[in-house]
């Protein structure tokens, strides 16, 4: 969340972290999540509407599951922590 622009080893505009809802009330509570840590001044984590969704192509469907030990995951107990 630190890194504006750079997942892992890739680096460019489409690799920005980000939350993206066409529900305000999703966009706000990610915004009160991150507002509330400690260290939100260092987090460069976008919270926009979803206005441009493009799916990605079949073989980047279900990542996590095809490709689990791929070093750009976020790992499986933080990913599911908030379920």
């Amino acid at each position: 969340p630190y890194s504006l622009n750079k997942q892992g080893q890739d680096v460019g505009e489409k690799y920005r972290t980000g939350v993206y809802s066409e529900k305000p009330e999703h966009l706000k509570e990610a915004k009160a999540f991150l507002s509330e840590r400690n260290d939100y001044e260092l987090i460069v984590v976008e919270v926009l509407p979803l206005i441009n969704y493009v799916r990605s192509a079949e073989e980047h469907q279900d990542r996590l599951a095809k490709c689990p030990n791929d070093y750009c995951h976020i790992p499986e107990e933080i990913l599911s922590r908030y379920k």
